[in-house]
């Protein structure tokens, strides 16, 4: 009784979320957004396992004869249906992995490489299995401190006693020759953090020197912290194989906002105290269905203030000077609506950039 109570529950709480992500539309309860979006990336980030969960609970509630009766039979449906969700989630996702492939492939030694892992290798089920896997000719270093003594000692002040967000990692492979590097600025909102280790490893492999650094949660805080491992990254990545010469930085969420902010703030003395005399520019920036503007209902701003909106908001930092961008936004993204980014793209070629 009680194992069918929870199947019941599991059922209908999967169904929902595999429906929200299919038709990219969540309950928009801030009570629950936490729980909604670890829900919706477990769902479209890990269908397959999912799937195999969701047959292991089938074959118990089967024998312990949850499936009697008719109510029973159509919460069964109900599964079978979600699971077909599932198997649609997957199937674009696979289908989709050749989009960033196509656009890094002039900046790197792609054609010495192989094909993406197949769905019948055992690499491709290793990914699958555990988002965090790192491929043997890649190295990761980790957790490399890029903030010097007295700005620890600053952070510490502040209250910030959380000393591994000012840290980075470093993934490459060995190589002869240096290769183009990118900065890439987790996710997690305005108080979290994260990491993409799928695009990490996918750049890694493919000839990219990548860089997660972490940073603090708080915005502004965020960007300064984010110049600070560009300094780090322009000083010491060549011992890692990597060009400081050809750094691009990348973003996605709302931390893609802070990606931008560094790549259209190159060399201000603002976003930099205490060294403003480093090179903080970039080559490009890379944006993942990123806020673009912090006046927008949906970026969750940490300011009400317009003035500090418009002086953080990519979209209001354009100008004709700008880095290359390479913008990807899914439409199924009910967080940050894809309309947010293609306004951005607008504005960005009515800004004749480059």
């Amino acid at each position: 009784m009680v194992f069918g109570i929870i199947y019941y529950a599991l059922v209908l709480l999967f169904a929902g979320l595999t429906y929200a992500s299919v038709e990219g539309k969540l309950p928009k309860v801030p009570q629950l957004q936490r729980f909604t979006i670890i829900g919706f990336s477990l769902i479209s980030e890990w269908p397959l396992p999912v799937i195999f969960i969701k047959i292991v609970l089938i074959i118990i509630a089967s024998a312990v004869g949850v499936f009697r009766g008719i109510i029973p039979q159509i919460f069964y449906i109900i599964d079978l249906l979600t699971m077909v969700g599932l198997v649609v989630i997957f199937i674009d996702a696979y289908e989709a992995r050749r989009n960033i492939e196509i656009a890094i492939q002039s900046y790197s030694d792609y054609q010495e490489l192989q094909e993406l892992p197949t769905f019948t290798s055992e690499t491709f089920w290793q990914r699958m299995v555990n988002p965090r896997f790192i491929p043997e000719n890649v190295t990761h270093y980790a957790d490399i401190n890029y903030v010097n003594n007295q700005e620890s000692l600053e952070a510490k002040k502040d209250g910030f006693e959380q000393m591994n967000f000012l840290t980075l990692d470093v993934y490459a492979r060995k190589s002869n020759t240096l290769k183009p590097v990118l900065l890439f600025i987790p996710g997690g909102g305005w108080i979290g953090k994260g990491a993409v280790y799928p695009l990490i490893r996918h750049l890694a492999e493919r000839g990219w020197v990548v860089v997660s650094a972490k940073s603090r949660p708080k915005y502004p805080t965020r960007l300064l912290d984010a110049k600070r491992a560009l300094r780090w990254v322009k000083t010491n990545i060549k011992f890692f194989g990597g060009d400081p010469d050809f750094v691009a930085v990348g973003g996605d969420g709302v931390v893609g906002q802070t990606a931008a902010a560094v790549a259209l703030t190159p060399n201000v003395p603002e976003f930099q105290p205490g060294f403003e005399d480093v090179d903080t520019s970039v080559k490009a920036c890379l944006l993942i269905n990123a806020v673009t503007d912090l006046s927008e209902k949906h970026s969750g701003s940490p300011s009400t203030d317009e003035s500090f909106l418009k002086k953080h908001s990519p979209i209001h930092l354009l100008r004709e000077d700008v880095v290359p961008f390479l913008v990807f936004h899914g439409d199924r993204d009910d967080f940050i609506p894809i309309e947010s980014s293609n306004r951005f793209v607008e504005e960005y070629k009515k800004s004749n950039c480059l």
